[in-house]
């Protein structure tokens, strides 16, 4: 098969780029290619893929002479994808639901994936094509909206060899994330001091960061160590006692959630959003209701058998089962297409 995956703009696609659906995009190629496909990548320059790379733009937005406006970013590295859709046997677009309106003038079929919580735009488009094959990455992510119903749900897959099982954690638990409102950087600082824990919190600096979370930072109960990936993150997760999610606002997925359970560390997490279906309560990790719970539910997780957290993320969120789910997908869209 002939695949096209046009990746989001924010970073390079490579093993561990800075955005998620870049590097998520980098583990489903290689699976992909790894079963015999070709496949395609349309991004930045500098990314990298087991196959062709068509580089759209010399950076993500604003670097390197790319438009400073992300939505034209996007646009360009989406529209020359389509563009090119007669090298390919299905075109496979991660670049929100914009490529809705471009299917027309498409001469491959499309499956379209949103990696965030969809808003009233996002459902009034795919309202005005009903037959547009939308893809979930959660049960939860398209709720909002019942008469919406995603082709398939696939969630994440991540890489387990990539993240080292540490059966004996040090004395500390994290966050790692961005620093925005909702997030819920600052119940982090708050829960860990309640349990009497040492809190260690990394992610790239905002000014949200700056305004009100680096001021509770004291260097020893809370400590900020700045940006981390690769082998950086799989320390950091590792040595955690458990990891932190506190959120304030539902989110479609949580992949920071599989890549601590990978390392054996349980999750202390709001109940909100998709956290229900990727924490198997009181296996690998614990859910709360509000943030006054958190202090229990992070003492808990203290008790929980590590090597049994790694084995239920392996089996849930492995790149095998997410490459299994769009192929199946990726077949019935050209199915029905060649039957039209």
């Amino acid at each position: 098969m002939r695949i096209a995956q046009v990746s989001t703009i924010a970073s390079v696609v490579r093993q561990n780029a800075y955005g998620s659906v870049e590097s998520l995009i980098w583990r489903m190629t290689r699976e992909l290619a790894h079963r015999g496909h070709q496949v395609t990548v349309f991004g930045v320059a500098g990314s990298e893929a087991d196959g062709e790379v068509v580089a759209t733009l010399p950076g993500p937005y604003g670097e390197l002479d790319s438009p400073e406006d992300w939505h034209l970013c996007e646009w360009i590295n989406l529209c020359q994808a389509v563009q090119q859709s007669s090298r390919f046997d299905v075109l496979h677009s991660h670049a929100y639901l914009w490529g809705i309106p471009l299917e027309p003038l498409s001469e491959a079929p499309m499956v379209h994936t949103l990696h965030i919580v969809p808003d009233e735009d996002s459902a009034r488009l795919w309202t005005r094509a009903p037959n547009a094959c939308v893809t979930a990455v959660s049960q939860h992510q398209w709720s909002a909206f019942p008469h919406l119903r995603p082709a398939a749900i696939i969630p994440h897959g991540v890489d387990g060899a990539q993240f080292t099982l540490r059966l004996a954690p040090d004395d500390y638990v994290c966050y790692l994330g961005r620093f925005e409102p909702g997030k819920g950087a600052c119940a982090a600082i708050a829960a860990a001091r309640a349990a009497g824990v040492r809190l260690l919190m990394a992610g790239p600096t905002s000014p949200y960061f700056r305004e009100k979370v680096q001021p509770l930072i004291d260097g020893r109960t809370v400590e900020y160590i700045g940006p981390v990936k690769g082998a950086e993150r799989d320390q950091l997760l590792g040595g955690a006692k458990a990891l932190l999610y506190p959120i304030e606002y539902p989110e479609s997925f949580g992949l920071v959630l599989v890549e601590a359970m990978l390392c054996g560390t349980p999750v202390a997490a709001m109940r909100l959003g998709a956290v229900p279906e990727i924490i198997n309560e009181g296996v690998t990790g614990f859910s709360v209701e509000s943030l006054s719970q958190m202090r229990e539910a992070i003492a808990r997780c203290f008790s929980l058998d590590r090597r049994r957290v790694r084995q239920v993320a392996e089996q849930k969120f492995s790149v095998e089962r997410m490459a299994d789910g769009y192929l199946r997908v990726f077949e019935q869209v050209i199915a029905r297409r060649n039957f039209a």
